[in-house]
């Protein structure tokens, strides 16, 4: 089996915070609608303040993988408004903030499921693509079938 290994492109970490924002907005609209303001709210906060941590750490990451090398004041100055003013803020959200518990959990992981699962879909993605097909592809379902059984090798043809 041929193993894969796909890059992630600038656009890929930006694309996980886009994501995560949307399905905050409306993971907090449905809590609103379903469990109520307060859990609705909770959620929003959280994906909000996880989000806001997730690119803190892309940006930290950032400035000590630099190619002409890491900036030490830089990355003391990006730990010291990331640890306690994003930390002081999210532990004075789950503490003083009154929301569910379980809008807060959830709320925190999105950014991390999303990045999962976009991780996920870019090894399985090229593996079950189907072919492109032109106007002489005859044997267009059987190269599919020969693909599908990558994920799949139980499955056998006839």
């Amino acid at each position: 089996m041929e193993r894969t290994n796909p890059q992630v492109d600038e656009g890929f970490l930006r694309r996980v915070g886009v994501v995560s924002l949307i399905i905050t907005a409306l993971g907090a609209l449905l809590g609103i609608y379903y469990l109520g303001w307060r859990w609705g709210a909770g959620f929003a906060a959280a994906g909000v303040w996880s989000v806001l941590n997730f690119k803190a750490l892309e940006h930290l990451v950032r400035l000590a993988i630099r190619p002409e090398g890491h900036q030490k004041g830089a990355i003391a100055l990006a730990l010291v408004i990331k640890l306690p003013v994003l930390y002081g803020l999210g532990i004075l959200m789950a503490w003083k903030g009154g929301f569910p518990a379980g809008a807060l959990l959830a709320g925190f992981a999105v950014p991390l499921v999303v990045l999962v699962l976009k991780t996920v879909g870019q090894i399985v993605a090229p593996r079950v693509a189907l072919p492109e097909r032109g106007a002489d592809d005859a044997d267009h379902l059987p190269r599919a079938l020969d693909r599908a059984q990558v994920l799949a090798p139980e499955i056998t043809r006839p």
